[in-house]
């Protein structure tokens, strides 16, 4: 089957879109993010540095101004006070006069505008300092470093914190990217697929799924699951419709024969009253279907109530017994004293009547048939065994089908629509119908829910 392309391009189209735009915004957040983090930190190491030393700065120069003998011992009881501040006191011509700075690197780093970066010898080894300059009125001029050795190691941690969380949320964003992506283009090929059924009316087409560990695949999964089983139904109403214009055409034909032929005949009791039964017959057929229609739509769902299985199952056995001694067969039950489920009681009894039914049905003279029922690992489950034919292998995944009639059974009375009934009842008590074979014969093995 071909379908339009563009449809599907479109949709793969704004998925991408969508996914990008996500991607996008998320790009830009950790971007803003990174950088207001390296940049508030570089301000606030900054910030701290230069007002240390403008302070140092600003004290020199209150002292300079009283006279310039006053400067140098306070730079050297400085100096030995605290170690983290180095000065360099030198005149106009660069002789250095005071301070613990012996010389200048030739190409000092410069931080920012007014700051340098240069390193020195401490106890610890070669450690980072910045500096200012600030030249006197008479030429002479002071350096002032202070040791920002720990600051920078904290700020080169922060640099690196900030890459950490770069690279993480770009792992977030090429993650989210997918994610997106791979949820929007399902979403939007279960709404194409959805679509192509609705224009189509192709219900053979199914979800692809390429994956078992996300929820959009359970969900496909479910989807197509509810697709098989909507064309299920659809060909059963094709196949239902079939049977019944096969399996009433030749009645109806015969009714409309022997009715035509009455015409201009004097009455005759006899042929009316088999023209009565060959209507009632077909009329039984459809009252068949609509009760199984009935059922399988669980409108009878509303008459549960506690039933006692155990009654129940005796009453059938009761009900064929005659039937069956009058075949030649022995009716054998195994029947605890209760056994309780949740049920509509008229449509169980209907079911376990047509199963007895088969049974007597399909028995030699002379067999067994055995009804039992019991608890098996907290569920109910009841079996009916005969001595027959069986059902082949190859027809027991048919024989619940409405109208369908094995080679055994085409020889015998009935419609075709008593297992279909069976399977109805069953599905509306969530009950597990298995067919066994019981060498010689069939075993009919129904599972109930545990009561509730």
């Amino acid at each position: 089957m071909q379908t339009d392309p563009r449809p599907r391009r479109y949709l793969e189209s704004s998925s991408f879109k969508m996914a990008l735009l996500f991607t996008i915004l998320l790009s830009l957040s950790a971007a803003i993010l990174g950088y207001f983090l390296i940049d508030l930190g570089k301000r606030d190491f900054l910030r701290e540095s230069e007002a240390a030393i403008d302070i140092e700065i600003s004290m020199m120069t209150t002292l300079a101004d009283t006279g310039p003998d006053n400067l140098i011992p306070y730079l050297t009881m400085r100096a030995s006070a605290d170690p983290v501040v180095r000065f360099r006191y030198e005149s106009a011509t660069g002789e250095r006069l005071a301070g613990t700075i012996d010389t200048l690197p030739e190409r000092p780093d410069r931080i920012t505008e007014g700051v340098l970066r240069f390193p020195l010898e401490t106890e610890a080894g070669p450690q980072d300092f910045a500096a200012k300059i600030h030249t006197f009125a008479d030429g002479s001029r002071v350096i002032v470093a202070r040791n920002v050795h720990d600051l920078i190691a904290s700020y080169d941690q922060l640099r690196q914190l900030s890459a950490l969380i770069m690279i993480l949320m770009l792992a977030v964003i090429v993650v989210s990217f997918a994610i997106s992506y791979f949820v929007v283009s399902r979403i939007n090929r279960i709404a194409a697929i959805a679509r192509n059924i609705v224009e189509t009316g192709d219900l053979s087409q199914r979800l692809s799924i390429d994956s078992e560990w996300d929820d959009l695949s359970n969900l496909s999964q479910v989807l197509n699951g509810f697709l098989e089983r909507i064309e299920s139904l659809m060909r059963g109403i094709r196949e239902v419709s079939n049977n019944i214009a096969h399996d009433l055409r030749t009645p109806l034909s015969g009714l409309r024969s022997d009715i035509e032929a009455l015409k201009n005949q004097p009455v005759d009791e006899q042929k009316i009253d088999a023209l009565l039964v060959e209507a009632d017959r077909i009329l039984g057929i459809f009252h068949a279907l609509l009760r199984i229609t009935n059922i399988e739509q669980g409108r009878r769902a509303e008459y549960f109530r506690e039933v006692n299985l155990s009654t129940l199952l005796t009453d059938v056995a009761d009900l064929y017994e005659p039937l069956a001694e009058e075949r030649g067969l022995r009716l054998e039950t195994e029947l605890p004293p209760r056994l309780r489920l949740r049920g509509d009681g008229d449509l169980l009894f209907q079911m376990f009547a047509n199963l007895l039914d088969n049974a007597i049905k399909f028995s030699p003279a002379g067999g067994v048939i055995r009804l039992t029922a019991g608890l098996e690992k907290g569920r109910i489950t009841t079996c009916i065994e005969d001595q027959g034919s069986g059902i082949a292998e190859s027809e027991k995944a048919d024989v619940f089908k409405h109208f369908y009639r094995g080679d055994s059974s085409r020889s015998t009375p009935g419609n075709g629509l008593g297992l279909s009934l069976v399977k109805a009842v069953a599905e509306l008590h969530q009950a597990r119908i298995l067919l066994e074979d019981a060498e010689p014969g069939l075993r009919v093995r129904l599972i109930f829910q545990p009561y509730q």
